[in-house]
């Protein structure tokens, strides 16, 4: 049995202490500060096989920000054993994790789960983006069940089950003839949907769903995941919309840290970058991911 995929960060003075250890997956830092970084997953095998049970999970420190990077798509292969990806997250108070999923294609002839388990604490934020395609070309697809269960530190903020299996998806108003679905949650704060296509254009058409509580989702189902011409711009500007909030709160704490005239923030970072700007690089590594 292949241990977890494990990743954790948690901010420093200088540069953020990034831990990861390898399972189906290994980890890469792409970009860091003193406060989070962004990291990109890389499969370390063929991925996902028949009878394999792929689990992440990540924690990140209050006050850290963390982005998770999906550097390909992964395919649900065919054969008889089910299949299963699981990602379990904590966010402590203050922190932001934002995880951009690439597709993930159900294979004929297999059944496989999605499961994913958040939790928040205090101010902590976490955006989300997870995109499924049923069957490879020229297939319909197998079975597929996707489960979400998110709770704050009053309790739960959001859980789904959705079934997606072969019989499910024909009923009546369910999927019908649908091969695409995406969807973009953010929990711990409620942004509003950035623009709506020409009806018609893109697919059925796309959902916005305001949480009960702090939070919100979007969906969008289609026959082919490249008539999606909204959730891509949606996550991207909710992330930017999330760090932003983040940068204004960092800037306050550090703010009233310094303790008398002219002494600087934190000092300069060991790359040399200045410190008195501390979205800085955030705000390049956002601008990176909306390209």
């Amino acid at each position: 049995m292949i241990r977890p995929t494990r990743l954790s960060v948690a901010p420093t003075r200088s540069r953020s202490r990034v831990h990861h250890t390898t399972g189906h997956l290994t980890v890469r830092v792409m970009d860091q500060d003193a406060d989070g970084a962004r990291v990109g997953l890389l499969a370390t095998q063929a991925l996902l096989l028949s009878g394999d049970d792929v689990r992440i999970e990540v924690d990140v420190a209050p006050g850290a920000w963390l982005d998770v990077v999906e550097s390909t798509g992964t395919v649900a292969y065919e054969g008889e054993a089910p299949s299963s990806w699981t990602v379990h997250a904590t966010v402590g108070d203050g922190a932001v994790l934002t995880w951009a999923g690439k597709p993930f294609v159900v294979s004929d002839g297999i059944a496989t789960h999605r499961r994913t388990r958040i939790r928040l604490h205090g101010t902590g934020k976490v955006l989300m983006q997870e995109k499924v395609v049923l069957g490879r070309a020229g297939q319909s697809g197998g079975d597929l069940t996707m489960s979400l269960d998110a709770t704050d530190d009053t309790g739960p903020v959001q859980v789904e089950h959705l079934n997606l299996g072969r019989q499910t998806r024909q009923m009546p108003g369910i999927f019908g003839n649908l091969r695409s679905m995406d969807t973009v949650t953010a929990l711990g704060w409620t942004p509003e949907p950035t623009g709506e296509p020409e009806a018609g254009t893109t697919g059925p058409g796309e959902t916005y769903f305001p949480l009960d509580r702090s939070g919100a989702a979007l969906r969008w189902m289609g026959i082919g995941r490249f008539r999606d011409q909204l959730c891509d711009a949606t996550f991207a500007a909710w992330r930017e919309e999330a760090m932003r909030d983040y940068r204004h709160r960092h800037a306050a704490r550090h703010a009233q840290e310094e303790t008398g005239p002219g002494e600087t923030d934190r000092g300069p970072s060991r790359s040399g970058r200045d410190r008195s700007r501390p979205g800085a690089r955030l705000a390049q590594a956002s601008a990176e991911i909306t390209r």
